[in-house]
This record gives C-alpha cells, structure tokens and sequence, in this order.
C-alpha cells in the first residue's frame, strides 16, 4: 500500500509539471504570436509600399476631384490602413452638395471615392440670392439673383425660414410650408417635378403648379394632393398632347381641362363640367374624352 501511495504521489508531481510546461509553452506562443503580429503591423504602417498614390474620384457632375478630395480630407503618401473610410463617408455626406457616396480601398496604394450630387429639385429667389434645394427642402447652393435660373421648379411667394448653406429652408414646427414639400416630394415620386416649372405657394388652400411652360394645373387645397396629381399625370399622358397647352382645374370635384390662353392669368373656377362624376373619376376634354380612372391604390403607369 505505501508503494502504490507514492507511485500515485510521483504520477501526480510529474503531471503538474507537465501541464505548467503546457502552460508556459501555450504563453510563449501567444506571447510571440502577438509579438509577430504587432511587426506586421508595425511595418505594414509604416512601408511605403501601402502609401496612397492614386485617388480616383467618379459620379461627380460639378464638383472638381480637388473639391471631393478636400471634402473627404484625404491626401496622398498617407497610409492607406491609418486612412479612415468611415469618417471621410461621413464628411462627404454632410456636405449639402453630396446626396450619396462612397469609398474604398484598392490595395496596395488606391482610393475610390464615388458620389452622386445632390440636384436642384427647386429655387427660391430669397433676400441673399437664388436658393437652390433639394426635395427635402435642404439649400444646397446660393448663387446670385443675376445668373442664370436653374432648370428647376420655381416657388413662388414662398418665404424660406432659412437662407443658409446646408439647412432648411422650411422649420420644423411649420406644418404648413411643410405641405409645400409634401407636394414636391408626390410630383417627384410621379416622376413630374423635373418638368415643373414653378409652383405658386402664395394661398396654401389654392395650389397653381405651370408644367412644362404649356400646362396651367389649379389644385386647390392640399385634400387628396397623391390622388388629385396621380389622376392629372394619367391625363396628362393619355389625354393631351405633348405639345398641346391646356388649363387643368382640380379645385372642385371634378377635374375641368380646356384651354390656357393666357398662361399668366389666375383663372376662376370654371363653373362648366361636362360630366356629374366623383372627384377625380373623369376629366372631359375638350374633344369629349374621358379617361380611365386610376385604381384604388393610385398606381399609374410611368413610361
């Protein structure tokens, strides 16, 4: 019995001994893997072999590469691992003239920086010059009230709450002018605001919209705005001609189309309808056509 007790005492003092060389052995591993690590990196930071030579800069309109380059703050000869890809996406996308972006490394030494520039959706001309902004009401530039107009749509009579680079040109307690946005961002949705001209907002109970210079469209107040444009765009497409000018008051019941004589008037409401029918089911030419209405979901097609 007193052999067998230090036999088991001798196995017991040779496995702790072994599992303590394990353990050192398994630290001395660890210890010169993250010694090795730590030079790769060390030198990866360091070589001027991962130097950034080449900036490529695509999807800019108006801005030059040296204004994107300086917006996302990267030079070149800084390392392209200490370069950080996530704050220069976000100086690029706080700057109002940049509605997307992106960046990415091309290893060993190249930077791509991609965006799309925010356009012009519509103006104002305010106290400081021509307001240029966004469908969201942003200001994306100013430029002076003796250049050129902006192939935009124009509000008219409209008073911004703001006339400075980067904010809103609508506060956010203005439940009002907020419909003015609402309306741009429906005629957007429909693929209409491009070919807006202007967009009169002096009475937000009788919304003037001239479309294309040839089409005169009266809506009234700001009840079923999706429904009522859906409906005149689906006119529009299939009723008249692309050269043809018209006057289209929605600002009763029913959806009256005759002719624009002179553009520049504030007609009346006409009093004339050729057809007693819902608001917004038909609309009578003047050659009698009646078009289709558009489904409950105020889906149309887009060509």
């Amino acid at each position: 019995m007193v052999v067998e007790q230090r036999e088991f005492e001798a196995r017991k003092k040779q496995l702790l001994k072994k599992k303590k060389k394990n353990r050192i052995k398994r630290r001395l591993i660890v210890f010169v893997f993250l010694f090795v690590c730590a030079a790769v990196i060390f030198t990866v930071l360091k070589a001027p072999f991962f130097n950034i030579k080449t900036i490529i800069c695509v999807g800019q309109e108006t801005l030059t590469e040296e204004q994107i380059i300086q917006i996302a703050g990267v030079k070149t000869d800084t390392n392209i691992f200490s370069t950080g890809v996530k704050a220069m996406k976000r100086r690029l996308a706080d700057n109002p003239l940049i509605a997307e972006c992106n960046v990415r490394r091309l290893f060993p030494n190249k930077l791509k920086i991609w965006v799309r520039e925010a356009k012009t959706a519509a103006y104002i001309e305010g106290s400081t010059g021509i307001i240029h902004i966004r469908e969201t009401g942003q200001i994306i530039r100013i430029t002076d009230l003796n250049e050129e107009k902006p192939k935009a749509a124009k509000l008219v009579d409209f008073i911004p709450a703001s006339e400075l680079l980067g904010e809103n040109v609508i506060a956010k307690d203005d439940v009002a002018s907020g419909m003015v946005l609402e309306c741009m961002g429906l005629l957007n949705e429909l693929e209409m605001l491009d070919k807006v001209t202007s967009i009169s907002v002096a009475d937000l109970s009788d919304i003037r919209i001239d479309y294309e210079d040839r089409l005169y469209i009266l809506l009234g107040s700001y009840e079923s705005m999706e429904y009522k444009l859906t409906f005149v765009k689906k006119v529009i497409s299939e009723s008249l001609s692309e050269y043809e000018k018209a006057l289209l008051d929605y600002r009763g019941q029913n959806l009256y189309v005759g002719p624009r004589e002179n553009p520049d008037e504030k007609p009346e409401s006409p009093e004339q309808t050729t057809a007693e029918t819902p608001a917004g089911e038909t609309a009578e030419t003047e050659d009698g056509q009646s078009p289709e209405k558009p489904d409950e979901n105020n889906e149309t097609e887009t060509e």
